[in-house]
């Protein structure tokens, strides 16, 4: 293969202005860029822009693909929702069951209950519409896997341990996340057990955002007036139908592949110290669907290495 590049003319693929083969970045953030020579249009390229690049935690057993697997509880809530608090309490009891170490959880406030909702996100809208639940609370299990208004511990565990792979999951993640006040950085390293294609996104989740007017709230329970893990916003370019990010590509067993993100903060009341990234590896199930097969949590300043299943 011939390097072209001195032939090439690149441009900002969604202003289409010309920028030229030796761009220089002056602020963070995603870019996406494209190439012609002549009328040959190369694909569209991605780069992400850090300040600085999270350390993403060396792996100490390359050889191992027994991934522990967590799925993902989304909870579609809000505060005008008087059913909401006696559903969170079902999962601060779940927290405390063995079945924590299988998943991890979104709060989605971005339907008709969230309106002056001080977990509200545009993200929310989204993923609120994507789901498009037909009563609030409402939980669904990864993007497909199950839904239900319950307020049952048992049935939550049931239907968590029914869809969790106990031998490992098809991929693992490794990741680190930083910020500073505009942008929340990510960088992450998927390796495939099964051999297949894979999506990755990232979303930028907030802990512990004060609602003093949660409707159905028992003033002895705090966790009633603080949303933890209510989604914030999501990486690139997404829609409602399109939640789960871009295609990695296809991952032999035991390969990897290193992803970066630079999600924006798009609000002054957010609390940046607040935050953490969850990382949504998917795959596509029997019926053609972008299905999650892992998920990996990690506060900012912090970082997690590959989880494997304990034996």
């Amino acid at each position: 293969e011939n390097d072209v590049t001195a032939d090439a003319t690149i441009f900002n693929a969604l202003t289409m202005e010309e920028v030229g083969v030796e761009y220089v970045a002056t602020e963070t953030g995603d870019f996406t860029f494209v190439a012609s020579i002549g009328e040959e249009i190369s694909n569209i390229v991605d780069v992400t822009v850090f300040d600085s690049i999270p350390v993403i935690p060396a792996d100490t057993d390359p050889s191992n693909l027994a991934f522990n697997h967590r799925g993902m509880f989304v909870f579609h809530g809000g505060v005008s929702d008087g059913y909401s608090p006696s559903a969170m309490t079902v999962f601060q009891e779940l927290a405390n069951t063995e079945a924590s170490k299988h998943y991890n959880l979104v709060q989605v406030h971005g339907g008709e209950y969230a309106h002056n909702d001080p977990a509200h996100s545009e993200a929310a809208v989204v993923v609120d519409q994507f789901y498009d639940p037909t009563y609030f609370p409402n939980v669904y299990l990864n993007f497909y896997d199950g839904q239900a208004s319950q307020r049952n511990v048992q049935y939550y565990k049931n239907l968590l341990m029914n869809n969790i792979k106990e031998d490992g999951a098809d991929a693992g993640v490794a990741m680190a996340v930083d910020a500073t006040s505009s942008h929340v950085f990510c960088a992450a390293q998927v390796k495939a057990n099964v051999a297949q294609e894979y999506k990755a996104v990232a979303w930028l989740l907030e802990s512990d955002i004060y609602s003093p007017n949660q409707a159905g709230a028992n003033k002895d329970c705090y966790y009633h007036y603080y949303y933890d893990f209510a989604l914030r916003n999501i990486s690139g370019e997404y829609s409602k139908y399109n939640v789960s990010g871009k295609s990695i590509g296809f991952l032999s067993s035991a390969e990897t592949k290193t992803i970066s993100y630079a999600i924006p903060v798009l609000s002054d009341s957010w609390n940046v110290a607040n935050m953490g990234v969850l990382v949504i590896v998917s795959a596509r199930d029997a019926e053609g669907r972008w299905e999650v097969v892992n998920t990996a949590y990690c506060k900012v300043g912090e970082s997690k290495p590959y989880e494997y299943v304990e034996l």
